[in-house]
């Protein structure tokens, strides 16, 4: 018995050894388990969400939102205000138009320029657009700053119109234009039948412009009409083989007159005009360019009331 003694103590002692191993790999009590968490601390993730302080910058966002709505409150009533202005301002473009007469003054209004500008190439000819577009601003550019350094005239605006009033405006240049080429033809070649016009000019548009003397509180309207041809480089190798078999036909050129009309009787007050060829493709009447249009307007109207067909008196 005293040596089966030490084996049963033995014995024991494997048995606790055995339970304590057991106790200790046994999980945790639930409420240990609370602990855990902590001790693996998944902070880190968590830290990352706090800097998710957008919610601080949505704050000023929503601060923001408030004086971005009230910028649209304060611009509509900036719009509101600049209308008032707007409307109670509207009529001082009309206030400037009706300019008190200046004494000794014909007060005077630009009408639209009628001028073609067309091309002449191997296949024939064709008006060109844009270039025609180009010569009628230069032309009325250059009369319009013509009579405005000429103190005998002031220049008023062309009122706006529109329907059947700017029909009859646009059909009265275009019988300027007629006028225009029927004096400037018969005048020039139609002998001694037509010698008596050169004293005696009594071409007139007709009555017809009385509304716009009403509207402008113009006298006179200023009217300038004609046509340019350019020539292509097959046109002049043509213009050259024509006039090396001795059949010259003519290339292209300029040809634009003026006149100045009463609004009250229609009468043709004063005309004039002035031509240059185009010769193997050379010419110096190229009225597309501003400085050669303001050159061909001062050269007709140099002479004032004086005109190379016809002896007008002073008006």
């Amino acid at each position: 018995m005293i040596q089966l003694l030490p084996a049963r103590v033995l014995a024991v002692a494997v048995l606790c050894l055995c339970a304590n191993l057991a106790f200790a790999q046994e999980p945790p009590p639930p409420e240990a388990q609370g602990p855990a968490p902590q001790a693996e601390q998944p902070a880190p993730p968590a830290e990352p969400e706090a800097p998710a302080a957008p919610d601080e910058s949505a704050a000023p966002d929503e601060s923001a939102a408030p004086d971005d709505s009230a910028a649209p409150d304060d611009s509509a009533a900036l719009e509101d205000s600049a209308a008032l202005e707007d409307s109670t301002t509207a009529a001082a473009p009309a206030a400037a138009a009706a300019v008190a007469p200046r004494a000794g003054a014909k007060r005077i209004v630009m009408l639209p320029v009628e001028f073609t500008v067309y091309q002449k190439s191997v296949a024939g000819i064709e008006a060109v657009p844009d270039w025609t577009e180009t010569a009628k601003f230069a032309l009325g550019d250059a009369a319009i700053r013509m009579l405005q350094q000429d103190d005998r005239f002031q220049v008023v605006a062309l009122p706006e119109f529109d329907g059947d009033t700017k029909g009859l405006l646009r059909e009265h240049v275009e019988l300027f234009k007629i006028v225009g080429n029927t004096v400037t033809s018969l005048l020039q070649y139609g002998g001694k039948a037509w010698a008596e016009k050169k004293t005696n000019f009594d071409y007139t548009l007709g009555d017809g412009l009385g509304f716009l003397a009403d509207a402008s509180e113009a006298d006179y309207a200023f009217l300038i009409a004609g046509a340019q041809v350019a020539q292509t480089g097959g046109a002049v190798f043509l213009e050259l083989l024509a006039a090396a078999a001795g059949a010259y036909g003519g290339g292209g050129g300029t040809f634009v007159f003026a006149g100045i009309v009463d609004l009250h009787s229609g009468e043709v007050k004063w005309f004039n005009h002035r031509s240059g060829a185009q010769v193997f493709g050379m010419t110096g009447s190229d009225v597309r360019k501003p400085e050669t249009a303001l050159e061909v307007v001062t050269q007709m109207f140099s002479g004032f009331p004086e005109s190379k067909l016809v002896k007008f008196a002073p008006f």
